[in-house]
């Protein structure tokens, strides 16, 4: 899945690491509320309780996702930049154990597109790449139906940042906490390090080792505060499901803040992403094509997302389901 956000969770920012979704995000607000008596009425730390509770029982869902990425690389003589947006939908069963998923990336800068379908069917994963098909032999089967199975992970990332409840939100008809913060530092230097790696992939200036190697330690750097990663959670108040979670991300890298010795550069990342979760517990047809029998067969643990042959831009924009 997406380098999950909790890894990338992490793309992420799996994630990378968002962009607006469809259902909430298209819907008609009547304005934040003060929660002068509302705060009162809610505590973070019971919100957070009842989400996981709510998400545990849970038989099906579906979701969509928006992620807009932008990359600009500089110096003295250089200035290139890269624009992109993701959008994906997905289904989730988990009563039969299945699961689809369908993301498309645009290059904004060339036209190009990316097209990517994937189902979990039968204990066995499917894979449409480039209009073909490849069948994954897997070993642990739960770990990769977990990896379909996002919604946990994105209640777990919120479950540990510093999140306070700022309004309260009517859309549809339906009443939403709003929620704003950012990780705890551990998973904050995670996602941090995720995207300072697919920040450096299509780079024109040289990966240092630290980074190809994924040594790099974060505390030795001024990474944090050269960052910023801001949560904007909707959480309904009627049923404690996650509605939407929306990541916002930026990040500068330049020699001195990697405490590096190097030619002078200057990397600007931004990752927008939303995602939106919709039709808990109803039907959800998820039925593998019949092309898919027409496949190639490979071994889930020989591919993943850092193969030299994966186009880098699964990776600054990729699918948190991917990973």
């Amino acid at each position: 899945m997406k380098p999950a956000l909790i890894v990338f969770l992490l793309l992420l920012l799996t994630a990378l690491i968002s962009g607006v979704g469809v259902g909430i995000a298209n819907g008609t607000s009547v304005g934040t509320r003060n929660l002068a008596t509302s705060a009162q009425e809610v505590h973070v730390d019971q919100l957070r309780q009842t989400m996981e509770n709510a998400s545990e029982n849970l038989t099906t869902y579906a979701l969509s996702r928006s992620t807009d990425a932008k990359l600009l690389y500089t110096n003295d003589s250089l200035k290139k930049d890269f624009t992109g947006i993701n959008t994906e939908v997905g289904k989730v069963d988990l009563l039969n154990q299945s699961a689809w998923w369908d993301t498309k990336i645009v290059d904004k800068d060339n036209g190009d597109v990316l097209t990517w379908e994937g189902y979990f069917a039968n204990g066995s994963e499917y894979w449409n790449e480039h209009g073909g098909w490849t069948k994954f032999i897997i070993n642990n089967t739960t770990r990769v139906f977990n990896d379909y199975n996002e919604l946990p992970s994105q209640v777990n990332l919120i479950k540990f940042s510093n999140m306070k409840v700022v309004g309260l939100e009517n859309i549809q008809g339906e009443d939403f906490y709003k929620l704003a913060g950012s990780p705890i530092k551990p998973i904050l230097k995670g996602m941090i390090s995720q995207q300072v790696l697919a920040a450096f992939l299509p780079s024109p200036f040289p990966m240092p080792e630290s980074i190809k190697n994924r040594s790099i330690d974060i505390d030795n750097t001024n990474l944090i505060n050269s960052s910023s990663i801001v949560l904007t959670v909707w959480v309904s108040q009627n049923t404690s499901l996650l509605k939407r979670l929306d990541i916002n991300s930026s990040l500068t890298i330049t020699p001195s803040i990697l405490n590096i010795s190097s030619p002078d550069f200057r990397i600007e990342s931004s990752i927008n992403q939303s995602t939106v979760y919709s039709n808990f517990d109803s039907p959800q047809m998820i039925e593998l094509p019949i092309e898919a029998q027409n496949k190639s067969i490979r071994v889930k643990d020989e591919y993943w997302r850092w193969a030299p042959d994966a186009d880098w831009r699964w990776t600054v924009l990729g699918s948190s389901l991917i990973g």
